[in-house]
């Protein structure tokens, strides 16, 4: 009888196989287009994915040696997030991309295979060591996650310019949502939010997911900052109601607001400008 990490773990090596297979069956045409990450190419994005095992890696395996602090050229966890990095990490993707040249399929093939490797081997003892990551400490057993949002996102970058209605991973939407609201790493509400000056009075939203994953909690804006809390008795400004494919789209700048709002996937009630400020403060991860 498995417990419930080894059957995160297994979720783990089944998306990375699947992806895998996606990657490797990609034509040499395929791997120069265009894809939902403005500055990237498909070859870019493998490459990213590339660096997210390596430093994934290297936190686990020293943090569960007791080592959660930064690696040489890396700013102190919880120093950036997706605003500060956006423009470094693709300018090193591309970099990693050409410097790789040839090797880039296979390296991208034994780098996520030996971060899988490591999180499935993880003991009891060591799930719960903090780990650094740029976004803040974690536990050893959060990169499970972190992989397969990176794995679900950057598979849905790749595909859905030139595959029409292509849809993000469904099991990997729980761990997606995981992350957003119960994380300071990258994939979370903190990570994600672009901020702005601060507001004269905090913007609550009550969010309303639908589907497969529902759930029900707030996010409380106060313009420089965001946090999530548990939906709470006294109204909000802003009721949005959506499925958690269309909310995980829309607060990681992949779907735009005008859009979800035109197409009915999102529903809203409240102030139509507190509505249309989501967009300033949530532009991509």
């Amino acid at each position: 009888m498995t417990d419930a990490f080894t059957d995160h773990a297994q979720l783990l090596h089944t998306e990375s196989d699947r992806f895998t297979r996606y990657v490797q069956a990609l034509p040499p045409q395929a791997w120069s287009q265009s894809t939902a990450c403005d500055l990237w190419q498909a070859q870019d994005v493998v490459a990213h994915l590339i660096e997210v095992a390596q430093l994934y890696a290297d936190s686990l395996t020293r943090g569960v040696q007791g080592d959660a602090e930064p690696p040489e050229g890396r700013l102190p966890a919880g120093a950036v997030n997706a605003s500060i990095v956006a423009e470094r990490v693709a300018q090193r993707s591309i970099a990693t991309r050409q410097r790789l040249g040839d090797e880039l399929l296979e390296t991208f093939e034994r780098t996520g295979t030996h971060l899988n490797r490591l999180l499935a081997e993880l003991s009891p003892a060591d799930r719960d060591k903090p780990c650094y990551h740029p976004g803040g400490i974690v536990p050893a057993r959060r990169f499970i996650d972190l992989r397969l949002k990176e794995l679900a996102m950057h598979e849905w970058d790749m595909r859905s310019p030139h595959e029409p209605g292509f849809a993000l991973s469904p099991p990997c939407l729980p761990s997606i949502l995981g992350l957003m609201t119960d994380s300071i790493a990258s994939g979370s509400l903190r990570w994600g939010f672009w901020a702005s000056a601060r507001l004269p009075a905090p913007v609550r939203y009550r969010i309303e997911l639908t589907g497969p994953v529902p759930l029900q909690t707030d996010l409380v804006v106060e313009g420089d900052q965001v946090r999530v809390e548990a939906a709470a008795a006294s109204p909000a400004q802003v009721l949005m109601r959506c499925d958690a494919e269309t909310f995980v789209l829309l607060v990681y700048g992949r779907l735009p607001l005008t859009a979800a709002l035109d197409s009915r996937r999102l529903m809203t009630e409240g102030d139509a400008d507190h509505v249309a400020a989501l967009a300033s403060w949530f532009r991509g991860v």
